[in-house]
């Protein structure tokens, strides 16, 4: 098979992941995961991005909690019943993260102040950081794969932004864009669906 196919089998097998075993991640495969995530392209090739690994279950624990306790008040100063009932049916998805064995908060620097005073709103989008952030974590997820490991990112613990922020010890110039639970698959997940081509691709000739 030649490297791009191998590449394309890659991107085929890969699967999220959310059971795991208990059995601990070498730190020097954690090291090449991250690593992986470090070659992504980044605007500038600033590499605003930042990896805490977090192997902690008391922390990972305490995440879980900040996460539950924020869509508890989400849900609780809701006024649609419809939609808390749907929300709250989706919930349970956001916390199970704590049982992984590795938790990695994928995170991207803030834009530089100029470009904020300048573009204000669209400054974070034009300074591509969290776009770079989640290319690492598409890199991260690959090389996990590639070594046998399992992932899945994870966007809906965001809710508690700052709570997890402070509980990772991460500064407040840096945004979490995503979590990706990291471990030892405990599953084998089928294949899912893709829309066809026809339905997500344009050509503008």
């Amino acid at each position: 098979m030649t490297v791009g196919g191998e590449l394309e089998r890659t991107l085929r097998q890969r699967r999220s992941v959310r059971k795991f075993r208990e059995a601990p991640v070498p730190h020097e495969l954690l090291r090449r995961i991250v690593a992986a995530g470090t070659w992504a392209p980044s605007a500038g090739n600033r590499q605003h991005w930042e990896f805490t690994v977090v192997v902690s279950e008391k922390v990972r624990r305490q995440m879980a909690e900040a996460v539950r306790e924020r869509w508890t008040a989400i849900l609780d100063g809701a006024e649609a019943e419809s939609l808390v009932g749907e929300i709250k049916e989706y919930s349970g998805n956001f916390d199970w993260f704590a049982a992984a064995p590795v938790v990695v908060v994928v995170s991207a620097g803030s834009p530089a102040a100029f470009l904020s005073h300048l573009l204000r709103d669209n400054a974070i989008d034009v300074a591509g950081a969290k776009t770079a952030a989640a290319m690492a974590a598409q890199n991260l997820m690959l090389a996990a794969h590639a070594l046998g490991l399992g992932t899945c990112c994870l966007t809906g613990p965001l809710a508690a932004q700052e709570d997890l922020r402070r509980v990772t010890g991460l500064g407040r110039r840096q945004s979490i864009v995503c979590l990706v639970a990291l471990g030892y698959p405990a599953e084998a997940p089928p294949e899912r669906p893709r829309k066809p081509l026809s339905a997500v691709m344009r050509i503008v000739e």
